[in-house]
């Protein structure tokens, strides 16, 4: 599981030095792609193709919005493992799409890893204060 928040990690042109806490939460090969909200989100392979059998479903390519978030999803994707010493590729075209320069957040989702600018995340945090209530009573309809 992929839990906690580290808050400055250096990133370099060889990429980021994945904090220990993650490590194990990657498994052995993991997705890195464009996440929601300009971030840069990493999926644990399994995650990743369980994911994949609930956004591609059969004949999904006819909705105009399935192939919009399929392209989004997906056209950004790759393939990747960890360095011996945890070390992680991050693309240019990801940097770019999440504005990430020399300093990262690194934030544990469960599920998945967010990469995110400092600014960006410091951001996301007033929205996720301001709003968590509001989504709480939102997703209690489904057994939240």
């Amino acid at each position: 599981m992929l839990l906690g928040t580290s808050k400055v990690v250096r990133l370099s042109a060889e990429g980021l030095v994945v904090p220990p806490q993650f490590r194990e939460g990657l498994e052995d090969a993991f997705v890195m792609t464009r996440g929601l909200d300009r971030c840069v989100a990493v999926f644990p392979l399994t995650v990743w193709d369980a994911l994949l059998e609930r956004i591609d479903p059969p004949a999904s390519f006819l909705r105009a919005a399935a192939r919009l978030f399929q392209r989004h999803i997906y056209g950004g994707a790759l393939v990747d493992t960890l360095g011996p010493e945890g070390q992680m590729n991050v693309p240019e075209h990801l940097r770019r799409y999440a504005e990430l320069a020399d300093e990262v957040v690194v934030v544990g989702v469960a599920t998945r890893l967010e990469i995110w600018s400092p600014e960006r995340w410091s951001e996301e945090e007033l929205n996720i204060i301001e709003q968590a209530e509001q989504a709480s009573e939102a997703l209690s309809g489904y057994g939240i």
